[in-house]
């Protein structure tokens, strides 16, 4: 059923397009560990329109997030983030987002539960499925996220590096339709088990309200505690 629900929510991804816009998504990611199973996450995402090169939109969240014991530890090379390799991770947090110089807000509480586990050749696979409950302007709708995300560690010499891929499809209950693909692509390169710098490309696709797609570079710094 959901192979099904996937594979909906990409047809047309590409039709209808009217707009298109380039973006910069910085961001800042914070855990701090509170138990072997228990930590919690903070996020910063600050939206910088490419075109005037303004803030155009902040976004603000806190979770709690909970992981069954990591898999085989064979399997991690890059020295960062165990907890990625867990086989079940399960989230609930609160977010905020302003858009800037309309006064227009949300408030959003969020749960996610994700599985995941080895394909061959050592690629992670993982399954995100996120339930957004939305108050927009005190109008209260919900959204369905599913995610696939592939990664695999490697090196480049004696850096270790994780490259990855994923594809998200975004279900509005004020359509009841799929109003929304996104497309990402980065590399994690992280330099020590606290510092996780990446970078990727991003490229949402937008068919409802209105046809527009974002190009996007996100420039993104996790730390652990």
């Amino acid at each position: 059923m959901l192979a099904g629900l996937l594979l909906t929510g990409a047809g047309g991804v590409v039709a209808g397009q009217d707009t298109t816009t380039r973006e910069l998504w910085p961001e800042l990611d914070t855990y701090v560990r509170l138990s072997p199973a228990a930590r919690l996450f903070f996020v910063v995402i600050p939206v910088v329109s490419g075109d005037d090169r303004s803030l155009s939109e902040t976004q603000l969240g806190g979770h709690l997030e909970v992981g069954i014991m990591p898999m085989a530890r064979r399997q991690l090379r890059a020295a960062y983030d165990a907890d990625r390799l867990g086989y079940l991770r399960a989230r609930i947090g609160y977010r905020q987002v302003l858009t800037v110089g309309t006064g227009r807000s949300e408030q959003r509480l969020v749960a996610d539960v994700t599985p995941r586990f080895f394909l061959p050749w050592d690629v992670l696979f993982a399954l995100r499925n996120e339930v957004d409950f939305r108050w927009l302007q005190g109008n209260y709708s919900w959204r369905f996220r599913p995610r696939v995300w592939l990664e695999r560690e490697t090196r480049i010499g004696s850096v270790a590096t994780v490259p990855y891929w994923s594809v998200e499809f975004f279900y509005d209950s004020r359509f009841g339709a799929w109003s929304r693909t996104f497309y990402q692509t980065g590399v994690a390169i992280p330099v020590s088990r606290r510092v996780a710098p990446e970078i990727y490309y991003g490229r949402q696709i937008d068919r409802l309200p209105a046809h527009k797609t974002v190009n996007a570079l996100g420039i993104l710094a996790t730390l652990y505690f």
